[in-house]
């Protein structure tokens, strides 16, 4: 059971991304759902409280006294695993998500191929067996990492320096080239700067001169690479990637 929950006030978009959840269940029957639907993020933060929160939000970015972001923000300190999916006229407002590990946006009006992917992209996301992992070598010996545990890689006196998720670090034997090279088919990772490597799902702030990661670490971003990392975040955010 995939239990969704749709935050819009607009009752016409609603009635839209509901009908397309609905098609969707129809077409795909190994995945029932069960959708509840909000004109108001109180609303919708009341009825999770009382009753437990969802697999899976569609949140409409603007809305009248409390954002999308405002919204999914309190959804996250709940701590629960859950996928956020925004809707948006514009994917500039993707930049906002990156405080709150958004899955991605989808641009209104929503199309059909774009909700069908971005909704099989949170399934999978959602899957416990979906956990691609590395062989890392380390001085202490070979180590298996779950990528999505891989927070960033800074090459520091001719040391790579792995930060994980849960704190730890890792002195690797590898270059960053040969480590990019490997990351290359996890769309997640970027490259901000030629001493770092980072997982673009635990970037919180992004800025011209920086990124701020959501362990408080700071990587400059030098001006000729902003507006490639910038563009490559909203293209990982969005529906396909």
């Amino acid at each position: 059971m995939l239990r969704i929950g749709i935050c819009d006030d607009k009752q016409e978009d609603i009635d839209r991304i509901e009908g397309l959840a609905l098609c969707f269940s129809e077409e795909h029957p190994e995945t029932p759902i069960q959708i509840r639907t909000y004109k108001s993020p109180y609303d919708l933060l009341s009825d999770v409280e009382e009753t437990g929160g969802f697999d899976l939000y569609l949140l409409d970015v603007v809305m009248p006294r409390m954002t999308g972001v405002a919204l999914a923000r309190r959804i996250r300190e709940r701590k629960e695993r859950a996928e956020i999916l925004f809707l948006t006229v514009s994917r500039e407002y993707a930049l906002e998500a990156f405080s709150v590990k958004a899955s991605g946006y989808l641009i209104k009006p929503v199309s059909k191929s774009d909700f069908d992917d971005a909704v099989l992209h949170c399934i999978q996301r959602l899957s416990p067996e979906n956990k691609p992992s590395l062989m890392l070598k380390s001085r202490d010996g070979l180590r298996r990492v779950p990528v999505c545990e891989l927070v960033c890689v800074e090459s520091f006196n001719h040391d790579q320096i792995c930060t994980l998720s849960d704190g730890s670090d890792l002195k690797l034997s590898a270059t960053l080239t040969e480590l990019m090279e490997e990351l290359m088919e996890y769309p997640a990772f970027a490259q901000p700067h030629r001493a770092y490597i980072v997982n673009m799902d635990f970037i919180q702030r992004l800025t011209a001169r920086e990124l701020l990661l959501t362990n408080g670490k700071r990587i400059p971003v030098p001006k000729s690479r902003y507006g490639k990392l910038k563009n490559a975040y909203l293209d990982y955010m969005a529906p396909v990637h």
